[in-house]
């Protein structure tokens, strides 16, 4: 006797919206109070995941999508595939659909159910130290494909080679005795505000992490490199594991230097940066070039 087998998936839909500044908007579980996450529903019989995703906004938020001008175009973000745990046997796929905007008015008229205890709007940086790594990863994903406006699908979003998020460049002069430090803003929110610290950044659509870095450098100094490698060190347990490290050389003058970002922009020599404000990770990583 023949059968057909039984799925052992479920699927939901969910929506990621931003304030007015870009910052994720996220809900806070009140079964888990540790975990943070987005408008979302598991699909019901008969449903769509889009269908899903608006059902959650007007259960969980007490917004109607259609009268809010909220996900006015049907956008899908990213696909994430769970794999089975033990809190849900079950393999899982998500649809994250650009639900936009919540306005300061909107988020005040925000009327919470008893599934979740609270809400929040924050950086991605700071979303970093509230959240599981996990769920932290899959939030940078989906917001990097709101973005760069395209399309992600993570079979498995918490793995792979592909699964940075971010990059940290250390571009040095060919003989290494000086370092490229750029000046941060001093504004919160940010990662090491006021610091002097190395080239960095998120990463943008589809990009790989040396076209990432490129990118980066070309954004925040103005300059090409060469030998640009990833740089092979143990990580330092404040650098993110989704962040990718890389260096780079630059063997060209200093006037051609153009400040694109923060306050200020050195090729600073290796035997004055202990007297700077840096991050902690930024000797770990000279050691190792």
């Amino acid at each position: 006797m023949t059968g057909h087998p039984i799925a052992l998936t479920t699927s939901y839909g969910a929506l990621h919206f931003t304030d007015r500044h870009g910052h994720p908007f996220q809900l806070r579980s009140a079964r888990r109070p540790d975990h943070w996450q987005p408008v979302a529903a598991a699909t019901h019989r008969g449903e769509t995941p889009w269908q899903a995703a608006l059902r959650a906004t007007r259960h969980h938020l007490g917004l109607d999508p259609a009268t809010e001008q909220l996900a006015t175009a049907r956008r899908l973000l990213a696909v994430l595939h769970h794999a089975p745990t033990p809190e849900h046997p079950l393999a899982r796929t998500g649809h994250i659909f650009d639900g936009g905007t919540l306005d300061d008015e909107q988020l005040h008229r925000i009327r919470l159910t008893a599934a979740h205890t609270d809400w929040a709007v924050d950086t991605l940086w700071r979303w970093r130290h509230r959240m599981h790594p996990h769920d932290h990863r899959r939030l940078m994903l989906v917001d990097r494909a709101r973005r760069a406006r395209t399309t992600l699908d993570a079979e498995h979003p918490d793995t792979g080679p592909d699964a940075f998020e971010g990059v940290l460049v250390l571009v040095t002069t060919p003989a290494r005795d000086r370092v490229l430090l750029n000046l941060r803003d001093d504004h919160p929110g940010i990662p090491w505000p006021g610091h002097w610290a190395p080239i960095g950044g998120w990463r943008e659509g589809h990009e790989s992490a040396h076209d990432c870095a490129t990118r980066e450098i070309r954004e925040e100094a103005g300059i090409g490199v060469t030998a640009l490698r990833p740089l092979t060190a143990p990580r330092h347990p404040l650098l993110a594991d989704t962040t990718a490290v890389l260096h780079a050389v630059y063997d060209g003058p200093d006037g051609a230097l153009v400040l694109g970002e923060g306050q200020a922009l050195r090729l600073v020599p290796r035997t004055e940066i202990p007297a700077l404000r840096t991050p902690p990770y930024l000797a770990h990583y000279l050691e190792h070039l």
